[in-house]
């Protein structure tokens, strides 16, 4: 019986090392994440000739690749790789060039690219995405619903370009923080300068650092 109780406590111990040391962190980056699904407003520098690539060439919104270029320069504070062609043309030119990972599996931020749209994925709900995107000639900004890999207008679907990926595991790198305890140091009740010669004293932690023997005595007492 005590056998069986000390394999347990022994499991549980390091159950709980291997937390301390590796802490949850899957949902870190999407705790912390705020979807769009309002327009971003018309002086935002992200959207407009200020900050986006497509703007600034007279290819501004309503456009889903000047969109889409905007939404991930907000996500992550850097200007995105992709910074030219139209929406057709996003999906091989990322591949041809190796900007970003790729797939069929969504991921939030990740940009999802039809035969002739883009467009930013904002929520992820069992079979289906929500997304962000604006239409060349059409609305300026809007979400849609839309089943996972599902062509739509009639294009097809090609998959997700992850383009925050990056970002989002800086993000979710996990920061330790360690506490050195030292004993505290005692003298004998009868100390004296003989308890210390009359060389300084180096401290073990921080060997540039002398101690003269008096000013330690003092201080202890």
């Amino acid at each position: 019986m005590f056998k069986s109780i000390k394999a347990i406590m022994i499991v549980s111990l390091a159950l709980l090392t291997l937390l301390c040391l590796f802490p949850s962190k899957a949902l870190a980056a999407e705790a912390s994440f705020e979807p769009r699904l309002t327009s971003p407003s018309r002086d935002n520098a992200y959207y407009n000739r200020s900050l986006n690539a497509f703007s600034k060439y007279g290819y501004g919104m309503p456009n889903c690749t000047a969109y889409v270029y905007g939404r991930i320069y907000e996500i992550t504070g850097e200007a995105p790789l992709i910074r030219r062609g139209n929406a057709g043309s996003w999906w091989s030119i990322n591949k041809r060039n190796g900007y970003y990972e790729y797939g069929s599996e969504p991921k939030i931020g990740a940009i999802a690219c039809w035969s002739n749209h883009v467009a930013v994925v904002e929520v992820i709900d069992g079979n289906t995405i929500t997304i962000s995107q604006s239409h060349w000639g059409g609305n300026y900004f809007d979400t849609d619903t839309v089943k996972i890999g599902a062509n739509r207008y009639g294009q097809k679907f090609y998959g997700f370009i992850y383009a925050c990926d990056s970002f989002f595991e800086a993000q979710e790198e996990p920061v330790y923080s360690y506490k050195l305890e030292v004993p505290p140091f005692q003298l004998p009740e009868e100390a004296d300068d003989s308890l210390f010669p009359s060389a300084n004293l180096i401290a073990e932690c921080a060997p540039q650092l002398l101690l003269n023997s008096r000013m330690l005595t003092s201080a202890v007492k």
